[in-house]
């Protein structure tokens, strides 16, 4: 086997991968506007291009060996990575994420016996299978011999894989920037797929994305809510949904929240002292908490931008809606899905800290209430951000010694987190006393008594609690950076500490059921159950922007992107199991259950 010879073997065993790829896009759904055709044309080839070096790589030592060593190394790993795409497509198929290590220790350890039952007719069709594939790719090896086609051609053929190559990452660099759905939606199809992206350096050059989606994708993929939702149609409860970003759960307490800790025990309030966000970021976090659904259907809505069925109902018994974010709600991009059939929507704050655009927020919050429209019900929405960059007022450093702002670079697992707890409990001290003008408000103007107020986080803060050098979050899923406070004001309703384990996916369950009065079973829209539900949850998936975990009991199953599986406890500590891998199976039909 020459040169050319295993040339046109790598580009006719490319052809046979991309013809297994159309199985992602049959799945995922066509695009057939200008730039999610042209993306869509380019991924293919563009980025099998990928694999196709990496065969290349894994044949060239066998090819100096002999001739037919290499035709052998050839036909072995070429049926490997066609084998892989064939099974690849078929879990996309099933479960929308792609094969990975996490689902061949699935299948290969302890629990796949368990798990994986399937007749022996299954296997001996398996084994045909695969003795197909490699007679296939024998066959391609002998074609490949056959063709006589000169250098003009081999460079042709170079020239147009670079051009799909370099269309398909600039389309996606561009598509993130100008937020292009049917961009968006199909970044995910291929698998291990991470194209070019360069928001950042655009910003710095000066450029700004598109306001609005450049175009309205092809809708069919999704199947959300998979029942036409029955509600009442005569709601009188006002609803607060009060986030604060990188909230911890010990943060709730008398001394660090005096006014709410007041407000909670005075009303004898709902405290679940047991609840998990969807995410360790706030992408993740608020996205599970309003579409009760993992963060992995976030590409899906926004590329659609198809607000929450909550949102949907809202809107149609007549709420006004009063959305006040202290961080910009286009970034992330809240405007493109959660918010995104809001008139009007106040889309930043104003000020240069974060302590400024918090104090700005509220006061367009009290202003709303003042001269809200009395005879219709409200939703609000109000997101602090004081915490999550551990901000607080001149003058407001209740706690102390105070470290100054966190500099990533010098810190270490070493590092004292002394003075930095305090720095982030002075932050929640602060945004506690613009809780507390909150609570004043609503009941100097008789809101106390018919307004439902939910108070939680969009997830927590680590401050080197595990001594591994984590600050922050978006970096593991240990409990600090996942575990929340939730309190809720039900009027006419008391409730007090409730320590069965919850999740941002129960929120709107509850908020459906009890309060819009729909009749539809949680599954028809949610992948949670009703709040106040006390049955345990079998599991919990909590999402990263690169990675996702499913949480059964305090144990913990990380899947990255490329699907290599590590285990922890809820300290972050590695552990040789993690989660059930009976819920592990469960929560991967999860993640197609909304589409169709």
């Amino acid at each position: 086997m020459n040169a050319k010879n295993f040339f046109w073997f790598i580009v006719l065993n490319t052809a046979l991968w991309g013809l297994v790829s159309l199985v992602y896009f049959f799945t995922g759904g066509f695009y057939w506007d200008a730039p999610g055709f042209f993306f869509g044309l380019s991924s293919v080839p563009g980025h099998l291009l990928l694999f196709a070096l990496g065969l290349s790589v894994l044949v060239l030592p066998f090819r100096l060996v002999g001739p037919k060593t290499g035709a052998a190394a050839a036909v072995a790993f070429g049926g490997f990575f066609t084998l892989f795409f064939a099974a690849d497509a078929f879990v996309f198929t099933q479960y929308r994420f792609h094969i990975g290590v996490a689902m061949l220790e699935l299948f290969f350890g302890p629990a796949g016996r368990e798990i994986f039952v399937f007749p022996t007719i299954t296997y001996v069709m398996l084994a045909l299978a695969v003795a197909g594939v490699f007679a296939l790719t024998y066959g391609l090896l002998w074609a490949a011999r056959k063709i006589t086609l000169g250098k003009k051609a081999v460079w042709a053929v170079c020239l147009l894989w670079l051009g799909a190559f370099l269309t398909y990452h600039s389309l996606h660099a561009w598509g993130k920037f100008m937020l292009v759905p049917s961009v968006l939606a199909q970044v995910s199809y291929m698998p291990w797929a991470n194209p070019l992206s360069a928001n950042r350096k655009l910003r710095k050059m000066g450029f700004e994305p598109k306001s609005e989606p450049y175009s309205e994708p092809k809708k069919g993929t999704l199947n959300y809510p998979l029942h036409p939702m029955q509600c009442a149609s005569t709601p009188k409860t006002n609803i607060l949904v009060i986030l604060i970003d990188a909230w911890r759960a010990d943060s709730f307490t008398k001394e660090v929240m005096p006014h709410t800790w007041a407000a909670y025990k005075n009303a004898q309030a709902w405290y679940f002292t047991n609840h998990l966000s969807g995410g360790n970021a706030t992408e993740a976090g608020v996205f599970s908490l309003f579409y009760s659904m993992p963060y992995l259907y976030w590409d899906s809505f926004t590329g659609q931008t198809r607000q929450p069925i909550l949102m949907e109902e809202l809107q149609a018994k007549g709420y006004q809606m009063g959305i006040f974010a202290s961080s910009k709600l286009n970034s992330p991009a809240f405007n493109k899905n959660i918010f995104s059939q809001v008139e009007n929507l106040r889309i930043e704050s104003k000020g240069t800290t974060k302590v400024e655009r918090d104090r700005d927020m509220q006061k367009d919050f009290l202003h709303f209430l003042k001269n809200r429209d009395k005879n219709a019900p409200f939703f609000g929405f109000l997101f602090y951000d004081a915490a999550h960059g551990q901000e607080f007022p001149q003058g407001g450093d209740k706690f102390k010694p105070v470290g100054e702002e966190m500099n990533y670079l010098v810190l270490t697992k070493n590092t004292d987190p002394t003075p930095y707890m305090n720095r982030y409990k002075n932050a929640v001290y602060f945004i506690d006393g613009l809780l507390g003008q909150v609570f004043e408000t609503l009941k100097a103007q008789g809101l106390s008594d018919n307004t439902l107020v939910i108070l939680t986080g969009d997830h927590g803060q680590e401050i080197n609690d595990t001594r591994h050098n984590f600050w922050g979050h978006n970096s593991n899923f240990a409990q600090w950076q996942t575990q929340v406070p939730l309190l809720m004001w039900w009027p006419g309703h008391t409730g007090g500490e409730k320590a069965y384990r919850t999740a941002h996916y129960d929120i709107v369950p509850f908020l459906l059921t009890h309060i819009l009065g729909c009749t539809n079973p949680p599954g028809d829209y949610s992948t949670g159950t009703d709040l106040l539900d006390e049955t345990p949850r079998p599991y919990t998936v909590i999402s990263s922007y690169t990675k996702k975990a499913i949480q059964t009991g305090d144990n913990l199953s990380v899947i990255d992107n490329y699907g290599y599986l590590e285990h922890y406890d809820k300290n972050y500590q590695k552990l040789p199991t993690g989660a059930d891998p009976k819920a592990i199976t469960q929560a991967f039909k999860e993640f197609a259950k909304f589409y169709k």
